[in-house]
């Protein structure tokens, strides 16, 4: 087995050796004079020093020359390697199967088939192959490392079970991949995918690439034809008693079926804190979607637990649907008006505002220049309807409450555009309006919708505000460090938004009146009012459930929390981190307390497997071949990031500078003790021919 260096240059300090050397053969005899009271009765002998052309101290040269070697062939990054092209043993394999562990995998008649053909591809190994097991769904994970002990991949196996996310195969090729990398010189290999060959896991396919000589294979486990039926989603709504009729919940389910045999009739039930509330019975389709009603039921008070579940079938897991309906809160919006305000100029954004829910909203009038910190302090936004910044202690007073996390929206109007006004903590200024009743109106012409207020309209293309029409609005001059969310076709800005400490304002100059325009007449008046007012806010709709693989951040106020996962296991989420989060692996209900896992929670979400998982249709083999291609880099690039990583694990230098700072440490002892040798003298002859 060769060594080879990563940092081959560095070998040039070998050089360095010779520096002691010739320490060692310039160094010279220090004579000591020693003190004699007189001279005169000593004869006169000539000595003479031979000069030093050999070194006496060998031992001290050696240490001090080993201590340079090995401190450069440290930093060289020596690393042990076969023989190039080698293979491990004499027709040894190096194959990694890939386990599919998605949710779809759970199916009665796929898992077992899958899990017995992995038992008898490991079984048939040779005894000189090596073999790892990774498992993935929409990530991977290597549960056994390449190894001959085949008894440890199998055991490997046995731990692995169906979850609840999604399939995505990119992510198990690219962990294979990395697996059979991390060996230098070692080339070629196998990848063997038992999974049920999901299509919508192959996101992601097209674009991947293994290296040279190794092959990819899938190996169906599926049966030929097999059917599923699985509830989607879930609706809810909110219905308003009256009299002695309490609150009702409304709940619809959509339940999707694929691949069935005939059409099936199944009784589907709807459950409200682990209490029955509702049943109902449903013909459903063998391929084809159906959505089912049921009667309302008392809503009970906070969060409700909502489940849905239909008579289970060969994948149970998606049988079963979970929602969280959070408890209805009223939130507080004061909407400050001008003293000549018209009865009716603000009825549909009042209506608007009040329509929703989750979470409701309370409009409060009250005039701008009464405004303070006792009346803002339950609000969530404040809704300057076309009147300025209030001046004086109302002005501070708001400013403060922005500040400290409040929302303000200024709707300006003609009111604001006919007098001057300082901007203040508002993101611009408002002078003039424009008429466009010459041209039809004005349309919005450049909308940011993936800004959250415009979020219903994603997918859209912002079709349906091209259609709405505004004939006057203000003009609005933007600060330097604003932010324009929404322009008019005339390139005038129509929203405007800036951050002011904690809090956020906007500025809109779309009336949202019915006179200027015909916004309210249009489906979108509604969702993008209460966006914008939510926005401003802080605030959103809090959805019903989240898809496993999703991320769950963590409520603000938790200082110690705990989380409680479906199957039961106690998570506790790291509070040190800047975004305390945790990935939501389980379907089901994950709960979060404060300190201890008792009480009431302080929050509650609901996990759902991911809707594409229910699809079970497959793709052919071929499809996935085809989109994994090969690496375009050459063989030397990839030998140097094998090489790397088993640089990474031998970690050679550190045993080198170790042995340096040994021979560093003998050497100062031997030189401490004067281990040198002397000077040879050669004694003169006198005159009468005798020795001296």
């Amino acid at each position: 087995m060769p060594v080879v260096f990563l940092v081959p240059a560095i070998l040039a300090g070998l050089a360095a050796i010779i520096v002691p050397i010739l320490l060692h053969l310039r160094r010279r005899e220090r004579e000591r004079p020693m003190r004699f009271p007189s001279l005169m009765f000593l004869q006169r002998v000539t000595i003479t020093t031979a000069r030093r052309r050999r070194i006496t101290d060998w031992p001290l040269l050696v240490v001090r020359a080993t201590i340079i070697a090995l401190a450069v062939l440290a930093f060289a990054r020596p690393v042990v390697r076969p023989t190039p092209g080698a293979e491990p043993a004499a027709g040894a394999r190096r194959v990694v199967v890939l386990l599919d562990r998605s949710m779809s995998m759970g199916h009665q008649a796929i898992w077992p088939a899958a899990r017995d053909s992995v038992r008898a591809i490991i079984a048939g190994f040779a005894p000189g192959d090596r073999v790892a097991l990774v498992a993935f769904d929409d990530e991977a994970t290597v549960e056994q490392a390449l190894t001959l002990d085949h008894a440890a991949a199998l055991a490997a196996v046995d731990r692995v079970h169906p979850g609840s996310r999604g399939t995505r195969f990119g992510a198990g090729i690219r962990a294979a991949r990395e697996v059979l990398a991390t060996e230098a010189d070692v080339s070629g290999g196998e990848i063997l995918v038992v999974t049920d060959l999901q299509r919508n896991g192959s996101a992601g396919i097209p674009g991947l690439s293994l290296p040279p000589n190794v092959h990819l294979r899938a190996i169906n486990a599926a049966p030929e034809r097999h059917g599923n039926t699985a509830v989607t989603g879930i609706e809810v709504q909110r219905l308003p008693g009256g009299g002695d009729t309490p609150n009702r919940l409304a709940v619809s389910a959509q339940i999707a079926t694929r691949m069935l045999a005939a059409p099936r009739k199944v009784r589907v039930t709807l459950t409200a804190n682990g209490r029955i509330g509702a049943r109902r019975d449903a013909m459903l389709p063998a391929d084809g979607s159906a959505t089912v009603t049921f009667d309302p039921v008392p809503l009970p008070v906070g969060v409700v637990r909502v489940v849905v579940t239909v008579d289970q079938d060969s994948l149970p897991a998606d049988d079963v649907f979970n929602g969280v309906v959070p408890a209805e809160l009223t939130r507080r919006v004061i909407l400050a008006v001008p003293p000549d305000l018209a009865p009716d100029e603000t009825l549909y954004l009042e209506r608007a505002l009040e329509a929703g829910r989750d979470p409701a909203l309370r409009i409060e009038r009250r005039n701008s220049g009464a405004l303070d910190a006792t009346t803002l302090r339950d609000a969530v936004a404040v809704l300057l309807y076309d009147v300025p910044l209030p001046s004086g202690s109302s002005g501070v007073a708001l400013a403060a409450w922005v500040h400290d996390g409040g929302g303000l929206v200024n709707i300006a109007g003609r009111r604001m555009a006919n007098r001057i006004s300082a901007a203040g903590i508002l993101p611009g200024s408002v002078h003039g309006m424009v008429d466009r009743t010459g041209d039809r109106g004005g349309v919005l012409g450049v909308t940011s919708l993936e800004h959250p207020i415009f979020a219903p309209l994603r997918g859209s293309d912002g079709g349906p505000l091209g259609r709405t029409r505004w004939f006057r609005y203000p003009r609005i001059t933007p600060r330097a460090d604003a932010q324009i969310v929404a322009r008019f076709d005339d390139g005038l800005p129509a929203l405007v938004e800036r951050q002011e400490g904690a809090g956020r304002v906007l500025l809109t100059a779309m009336p949202l009146d019915a006179t200027s325009g015909d916004f309210p007449m249009q489906p979108t008046y509604l969702p993008l009012v209460r966006g914008l007012v939510l926005y401003a806010a802080g605030s959103a709709a809090v959805p019903l459930w989240q898809a496993a693989g999703d991320g769950w951040l963590l409520p603000a106020a938790a200082r110690n929390p705990v989380v409680k996962a479906p199957s039961g296991k106690l998570l506790r989420p790291d509070v040190g981190r800047a975004v305390n989060a945790i990935t939501l692996d389980e379907a089901g209900f994950y709960t979060i307390y404060e300190g201890r896992p008792s009480g009431d929670p302080l929050a509650i979400v609901a996990v759902n497997p991911p809707a594409p998982e229910s699809d079970l249709t497959p793709m052919d083999a071929r499809e996935m071949l085809i989109g994994v291609g090969q690496d375009t880099v050459n063989a030397s690039a990839l030998t140097l990031v094998s090489l790397a990583e088993t640089e990474r694990r031998q970690r050679i230098w550190r045993t080198l500078l170790l042995l340096a700072a040994a021979a560093a440490a003998a050497e100062t002892v031997m030189s401490s003790r004067g281990w040198r040798g002397t000077a040879a003298r050669i004694v003169g002859t006198a005159p009468g021919g005798s020795a001296s």
